[in-house]
């Protein structure tokens, strides 16, 4: 048996290397319209998870307006004792959680509610509303003093602030 090997450069017909040639620029062509689609694809994932964040964050921020105002009805329809700490949970819109922690300067101590941050400069019949509002990954706190007459209920808020970190008002 005779032992024959071929190269390509051997070949003399021309359509064999027009083949060849087109083989290549198709792999070539190919290659190029999947790098552009992934180019799209990563450029558009971006794009929306940029926008879901901010969507997020301001459904966590008006979670958090939320849990400040339940505070305040709360106290309204006399619902919260001045002398005691109060915690509740609500959910508002689709996947905002709101935790609310509302506390007196005259205070005490409890196991289930830790009134944080430290009440130093509540006078007498004030309330601190502290909430958190978490949407996925975005938290937004709002802490908010308000004062209450003790026989009306009547509420007046003093001031609302939003704190950045929730490591800045622990």
């Amino acid at each position: 048996m005779k032992n024959i090997k071929y190269q390509i450069s051997n070949i003399k017909s021309s359509e064999s290397r027009q083949g060849v040639i087109a083989i290549a620029t198709m792999l070539v062509l190919g290659a190029v319209v999947v790098q552009i689609g992934l180019v799209g694809f990563i450029l558009s994932y971006y794009l929306n998870n940029a926008n879901a964040g901010a969507k997020f964050s301001s459904y966590s921020y008006s979670g958090a307006e939320s849990g400040i105002t339940e505070g305040i009805l709360r106290i309204m329809r006399n619902e919260y004792d001045l002398q005691t700490p109060a915690y509740f949970v609500i959910s508002v819109g689709a996947g905002t959680t709101v935790t609310v922690i509302m506390c007196g300067k005259f205070t005490p101590p409890s196991e289930e509610v830790e009134c944080n941050p430290p009440i130093l400069n509540l006078g007498e019949n004030k309330v601190q509303i502290t909430s958190w509002a978490g949407t996925f990954n975005k938290q937004r706190i709002m802490v908010a003093i308000v004062e209450v007459d003790p026989i009306t209920h009547a509420v007046r808020l003093e001031s609302i602030i939003e704190k950045d970190q929730l490591s800045t008002i622990l």
